[in-house]
């Protein structure tokens, strides 16, 4: 009989969601979870701090004002962040998956996410 395999649910997630609502359900479900979450409101509010925050994960949206999910996850690997990072769109295409996974994304989350999901696809990333 093989032992079943127990979810993480827990670590450090760094999110980057300009919509209000889905920041705060996303913050909520990730924090009931035990989950550290860490929050930004975009990319260039990340991208100012002095020093990158920590982190077992990023969860960052794609459409947000002056820098978008693509070209913030370049950046933060430019600046040596090796952590993974799902995506969350409400304007998912396969071109745009494909993108994302060229761009070093280990998946996207289509928006609105169901908790569920966005649980089973974070500890995925999480569990390696």
């Amino acid at each position: 009989m093989s032992a079943q395999r127990k979810p993480l649910e827990s670590g450090r997630i760094v999110l980057v969601e300009d919509d209000e609502d889905v920041r705060r359900s996303l913050t909520l479900l990730l924090r009931a979870r035990g989950f550290t979450v860490e929050v930004y409101r975009s990319g260039v509010e990340l991208l100012s701090n002095r020093v990158m925050p920590q982190a077992d994960c990023f969860l960052i949206d794609y459409k947000m004002p002056k820098i978008d999910g693509l070209e913030l996850l370049s950046r933060l690997r430019e600046s040596g962040v090796l952590a993974p990072a799902l995506m969350i769109t409400g304007f998912f295409s396969n071109t745009l998956k494909a993108r994302a996974e060229a761009a070093g994304y280990s998946d996207v989350i289509e928006k609105p996410p169901a908790g569920n999901v966005v649980l089973e696809r974070m500890n995925a990333v999480l569990a390696g």
